[in-house]
Formats: C-alpha cells, structure tokens, sequence
C-alpha cells in the first residue's frame, strides 16, 4: 500500500494530491520538486518488487569496504548496500532477530556469513554487524558473533518493509554510543544499567537528532524527520 504522506519532505497530503512513483508505485510525493530531490535516495531502489521478494541490506565486511574505490563518504556509510532478496533467503529461516533493535521498535534480523555459514578469511572482520546483534541486558554480543569474524553480512527488517541505508546507520550510530556512553558504568554509584537506554522513546528521539546533524553535514539523503521508523 503506498504511503498516505510525502516521501521526500514526510508531510500528510490527500491522497488525490499526492504522485505515486512512475518506476515501482512505492512511494509518494507532493510535488515534482520533493520528487526531484529525492531521486539521488531512492534510485536505487526504484523497482517494482515481485511478491517474492524484499529489499535489504548488505553489510560489508573490512576486506570488501578495502576493495572500494576512495570516496568521500564515512567508512560506515560506504559498507551499507541495497541488495534486493528473495523471501526464501536464509535469513529469514536462519537469520538472528537483532534484540536491541527489537527492543526499540525496529525489528532486525542479520544474517552472516561467517558466523552461520562458517565461511572465514582474513578481512573478514565486520565490527558493525556485531554492534547490531548487542544483548540488551549486557550490550554484548553472543560469543559465537564475538569469536567468529562475520564476514558478510545479509540485515532484513522482520515485518519485510524496504530498509534504507540510512536507517541501518542510525541503528549503527545508536548501538555504538551505547557501548560508548550507556554499558560499563557501576550501578552501585548511581549509574543507570545500559539496557534501560534501549527504549523506543531514546531511539527516536536519537534517530531525529541523527539525521539532522547529517544533514547539517551536507548529507541530503538524511532529511529532517518527521516520522519514527
């Protein structure tokens, strides 16, 4: 079902005034202008899906984001793919539903590599999956994502809706200021346990606060939000 609001400035419009998208119907806009803005974002996912199938993300793992050309975008950014699925990949059989992101309202499951299939080389190293698969009692990860490099790694929201580059870096973004700022504290002097910071409330007001520092980066795909995920 397409969206009821403007895709690219996320506000309400009637539902005769907003455009559906000419390539997938996906998404919606109010003007030619919001359209036009949010091309460079959503070019890559501009297709119309067969039932079957879903949009994800691919993680890459040190010795894929080393392959890379040089570019000007933030390592984190770079190692975040499109990548369109099947519904019988296996991470949706086989995947880990993501706790933390769970906990939050934004239901994850990831899939990798090295830590289902085993598959492990040198580079394989991918500390962003692990920061994504955290425990919300300890923020830690569970000892076979700790001890056995990830490799590449598949991320696919459990509800099936399309997951954008930017949500995961948000999610990335949050998850490393907990282990930066919220775990490893003494409770016994009054600190408060990290995993009380992992509220839908926290999140979103994180998320907001994301994108609008990006933007202010000069990153225009982070648009001030509106809505949460």
């Amino acid at each position: 079902m397409s969206a009821s609001f403007c895709t690219s400035c996320q506000m309400d419009g009637d539902a005769s005034d907003l455009k559906s998208c000419a390539g997938c119907s996906t998404v919606r806009y109010c003007s030619k202008e919001c359209q036009m803005e949010h091309w460079k974002t959503h070019k890559p996912m501009c297709r119309r899906l067969q039932p079957d199938e879903v949009w994800g993300i691919k993680l890459l793992c040190k010795r894929e984001l080393a392959a890379l050309p040089p570019s000007s975008e933030p390592d984190i950014a770079r190692r975040i793919k499109h990548i369109l699925l099947k519904k019988n990949h296996p991470v949706f059989s086989h995947g880990d539903l993501c706790p933390a992101t769970q906990a939050y309202g934004f239901p994850l499951l990831i899939f990798s590599d090295g830590v289902h299939l085993g598959r492990q080389s040198e580079g394989s190293g991918n500390q962003p999956a692990v920061y994504l698969r955290i425990e919300v009692e300890n923020g830690l990860a569970p000892p076979n994502w700790q001890t056995l490099d990830p490799d590449t790694s598949i991320i696919v929201r459990h509800d099936c809706k399309p997951l954008t580059r930017e949500a995961i870096e948000a999610c990335y973004a949050f998850h490393s200021m907990l282990l930066s700022d919220a775990y490893g504290y003494p409770e016994e002097v009054g600190w408060a346990p990290g995993k009380e910071h992992i509220t839908r409330a926290a999140f979103q007001l994180f998320y907001k606060n994301y994108y609008r520092d990006q933007h202010k980066l000069g990153r225009k795909q982070f648009k001030p939000v509106f809505r949460p995920l």
